[in-house]
């Protein structure tokens, strides 16, 4: 579904991509946390979602560990992406001590829908409706070795899957003269970190660059905002211009 902001940005909530509702701009790529929170800002739009509900929904309800911090520093970064594209206006609104809003000021419009709901805005006497949790559960963790095991088997499926569909993958830099990938493209405030992440493993010394190699790398989103976070960076040979056999280097705690 596609979701027209401040009649200016077009979001769609497929892919994650925030562009400019004017022909030849370029699309910036939300992570799938930040996706995830700007669907649940979205669907309630006008209303006040406790940090408790984006707990639970964006990070335990996906196996994931998420912190009060995390959440701040995903607002802050869709504020700034917002920002970027539209200054003038001001997207998400921060309740202290309670959880975040997107404004009931910016007008929402489902594109594609013959006949979009009209968006409901709270009477100014009123206090804002509150979402609240219907019960956080109590996180489960997976045992270590499985989740590393899930996570470089998920690598290997994208690598694969990019070849057999064709998929291009997206130049991030250079381990020596051989080139890194994701098979994601990542946003402008993301790129220069992952960038330092590939160096910091590079300096390491664990992986070389071999003759006819590439590698493919997978970053978690928490380390990109300074969380602990679990990483994977595949060598993969060529063969006839594919990636053949991979080695792959897992790190569960970046």
């Amino acid at each position: 579904m596609k979701y027209l902001l401040a009649d200016a940005i077009v979001y769609d909530n497929e892919d994650g991509s925030l562009t400019l509702h004017s022909e030849g701009s370029e699309s910036q790529t939300l992570t799938c946390t930040a996706q995830t929170i700007l669907n649940l800002l979205i669907a309630h739009h006008g209303m006040v979602v406790e940090r408790e509900v984006f707990l639970q929904q964006v990070w335990d309800d996906r196996g994931l560990r998420g912190s009060s911090n995390s959440l701040n520093q995903y607002i802050s970064i869709l504020r700034k992406l917002l920002a970027g594209l539209v200054p003038e206006r001001l997207f998400i609104v921060t309740v202290p001590k309670v959880g975040f809003m997107l404004s009931a000021d910016i007008a929402i419009v489902p594109l594609g829908e013959p006949e979009p709901a009209p968006v409901a805005v709270p009477a100014p006497a009123q206090a804002p409706i509150v979402v609240k949790p219907a019960g956080r559960q109590k996180r489960n963790w997976i045992d270590g070795v499985l989740t590393a095991a899930v996570l470089v088997f998920c690598a290997a499926a994208l690598i694969w899957n990019a070849q057999r569909q064709q998929f291009t993958p997206h130049l991030l830099t250079h381990i020596g003269s051989c080139p890194v990938y994701t098979l994601t493209p990542l946003s402008d405030v993301f790129t220069e970190r992952a960038k330092r992440l590939v160096m910091q493993i590079k300096e390491a010394g664990t992986f070389t660059c071999l003759p006819s190699a590439i590698f493919y790398f997978h970053p978690q989103d928490p380390v990109f905002y300074g969380d602990k976070g679990r990483l994977v960076l595949s060598q993969c040979s060529q063969f006839r211009g594919k990636a053949s056999s991979c080695q792959t280097l897992f790190f569960y705690e970046w």
